[in-house]
């Protein structure tokens, strides 16, 4: 996926060719260029399908209201490697109570029928939002993690759902990148079934983003943002 933006930048994705406009505009949400939809002035997709093996290519023109400042080319990988992390001009969250430790229990049941291509192929990351009644509310799957939570992102993004009061659950570790996003896209809780990278916990804790890792059974691992759970 090649994404031009009006700025003269070119940001190159490996990706798994799906809900490519969520992503994109989850992607662009998550690392701070834009705050609302309406800050693209317009969005254009076009299709390759004579590349062949590994896949198609896509080519998307973004072009803003306002000009942002991105590298002339990036590559977003669909591993842990290649993102940018900048988190200029972000403040703390303001922690409240709006989560039960006892609801997030229930987080895996949700998810369980909804991850039919990992079972599949295991090849597939996952990423869900919930709002604070713990309805599923926006799904992303992709190869990759960070990709996957962008799509997520995305299309809540795009739908107008509130992400200041939602959690974002993801298959994959918990990486620095993840945590970013969540801080940018102003989602206050990050869930993952496996851990939290030591640079996830120390972004979270400058940030007061909620941490929570290792979300099996009847237990889990808070690492940081106690504040945001009732008692």
């Amino acid at each position: 996926l090649e994404i031009y933006i009006s700025s003269g930048s070119k940001i190159t994705f490996v990706c798994t060719p799906k809900d490519i406009k969520e992503m994109v505009f989850g992607y662009l949400l998550a690392q701070g260029f834009i705050r609302s939809p309406d800050e693209v002035q317009e969005y254009r997709e076009e299709w390759d399908f004579s590349v062949g093996f590994p896949g198609e290519v896509a080519r998307v023109e973004v072009r803003l209201w306002e000009e942002v400042h991105l590298p002339k080319i990036e590559t977003i990988w669909s591993a842990c490697a290649g993102e940018r992390l900048e988190l200029q001009g972000l403040s703390p969250f303001c922690p409240q109570p709006l989560f039960s430790p006892r609801d997030l229990l229930s987080l895996p049941t949700k998810i369980s029928d909804h991850v039919q291509g990992f079972r599949r192929t295991g090849a597939y990351h996952y990423a869900f939002l919930f709002d604070t009644s713990l309805n599923l509310v926006a799904i992303g799957e992709d190869i990759g993690r960070h990709n996957a939570a962008d799509k997520a992102i995305g299309k809540a993004f795009l739908c107008g759902i509130p992400l200041r009061e939602s959690i974002l659950f993801t298959t994959g570790r918990i990486t620095t990148e993840i945590a970013a996003k969540a801080v940018r896209a102003g989602i206050p809780l990050l869930v993952s079934q496996g851990a939290a990278l030591l640079g996830a916990v120390h972004l979270a804790r400058k940030y007061n983003l909620g941490l929570v890792g290792f979300l099996r059974g009847q237990r889990f691992n808070l690492y940081c943002g106690e504040a945001w759970f009732k008692a």
